[in-house]
């Protein structure tokens, strides 16, 4: 929680609608005036390029919740009525997954799951992939939902066929990546309902994979998710099901959601840039370029979270063990200091360097597979759309604070001749 009444020195307020709306003079307030600063209860908010790219790479920082007092101090600070989200309590297998989060388990654990998105791998999904894309653009009619026709079930779609699960079970998934993108939300405060239906899909999603890597143990099936199952006694030490079942958890279920985020943040674009889409359809290979100043101007994850396990000295200050520490990757991204034209859609300049995907130990281990994706939805897109237009130029957003983008996109667009 970065702010309360109790503090009416801290610069702004992460709940309030404008903000989500347009965080961006926020953040450039931020990058300016208050480049670190700590909430009233100990969490902090870090808004520049260079500070976060060192905090994300910074073994001093970890990613275990369970390291942290700052649910305790909110819980304290809360009359029980209006408690808020407590990051899932850190007590059951929602634990278990935050400890998966920090060596030595997530060292043997990204061993594992290095080998699911090679280079190689990622490569040999482009042509199926790419027929995905063209079967949910196909017959497109002149308005409809971006979000329901290609964010929503692009991701599932590939992420399903890599493990193997059943069709039939794609929209359960898409319903637990809904509820359990709350993780992410530190500081929001959604009610105890949203609370308990988040514990409750944790617990479902990791059943789910349970079951299904005690079939795929003993089989011989080539997908992702019998590797693993074989592969998890080749770690060192050994790993449990419940363990694969919790890395798979964080490895599909949060993805779904941003990168929806992400491919109805790129229609926003297309639509208020319209020379882009032309060009895709020109120069194919563009795509690459397009994703990244994407990414760097609208990405789909605002902030990514560190727990400190020592002191770190900070612009005169002191973040210490146990803070929580909340690192603003999207006002990182558009830091004048590092991007020229920050604000604005620009091509050809150095966007490769956003931070949208991490650094560090915890760069994002789906990097390769989202952006295949993303390229293949956009390039799909190009070829069948000249442009594009917002029915409703106000885009309403998803209720989350660190995770943006469109909670529904209606367009208008115009078919591409021949």
């Amino acid at each position: 929680m970065l702010t309360t009444d109790r503090n009416a020195e801290f610069p702004f307020d992460p709940t309030d609608p404008a903000f989500r709306a347009d965080p961006y003079p926020v953040y450039r307030e931020l990058r300016e005036n208050h480049p670190a600063v700590r909430g009233p209860l100990g969490a902090w908010a870090v808004s520049r390029y260079e500070d976060c790219d060192l905090l994300l790479r910074d073994r001093r920082m970890g990613k275990d919740l369970g390291n942290s007092e700052y649910f305790a101090r909110v819980a304290g600070d809360t009359e029980a009525e209006d408690a808020p989200f407590l990051g899932l309590g850190i007590d059951g297998w929602d634990a278990q997954l935050f400890k998966l989060l920090d060596p030595p388990d997530h060292t043997k654990l990204r061993a594992l799951v290095s080998q699911a998105f090679t280079p190689a791998v990622i490569d040999g999904l482009k042509d199926s992939t790419a027929a995905i894309v063209d079967e949910l653009l196909g017959e497109l009619p002149d308005r409809f939902d971006v979000m329901q026709r290609l964010g929503a079930p692009l991701p599932i779609r590939v992420l399903g066929d890599m493990l193997s699960i059943p069709r039939e079970d794609h929209e359960i998934f898409v319903q637990w990546s809904t509820e359990i993108a709350h993780i992410l939300e530190l500081g929001a405060e959604p009610s105890e309902d949203v609370a308990i239906r988040c514990q409750k899909a944790v617990a479902e999603c990791t059943a789910y994979f349970v079951e299904l890597l005690e079939k795929r143990a003993s089989a011989d099936g080539d997908d992702l998710l019998s590797q693993l199952a074989r592969a998890r006694d080749l770690a060192d030490g050994g790993l449990t099901l419940h363990q694969i079942a919790a890395v798979c958890v964080l490895l599909v279920v949060p993805g779904l959601d941003t990168f929806s985020n992400l491919i109805g943040n790129a229609a926003v674009l297309f639509a208020r840039h319209p020379e882009i889409l032309p060009q895709l359809a020109a120069e194919p290979e563009s795509a690459d370029a397009v994703l990244d100043e994407i990414l760097r101007l609208e990405p789909p994850t605002h902030a990514s979270w560190r727990v400190a396990l020592e002191p770190v000295e900070m612009h005169g200050q002191t973040i210490e063990p146990g803070d929580v520490v909340l690192l603003l990757i999207a006002a990182a991204n558009r830091d004048e200091r590092v991007f020229d034209s920050p604000e604005t859609f620009t091509l050809g300049g150095n966007s490769r360097k956003h931070l949208s995907f991490g650094r560090g130990i915890h760069y994002c281990a789906g990097d390769l597979l989202s952006r295949l994706m993303a390229k293949e939805a956009f390039k799909g897109l190009a070829r069948r759309v000249a442009g594009l237009s917002l029915v409703d130029e106000q885009v309403d957003y998803k209720p989350g604070i660190w995770l943006r983008g469109p909670s529904r996109l209606p367009v208008v667009v115009e078919h591409r001749a021949g």
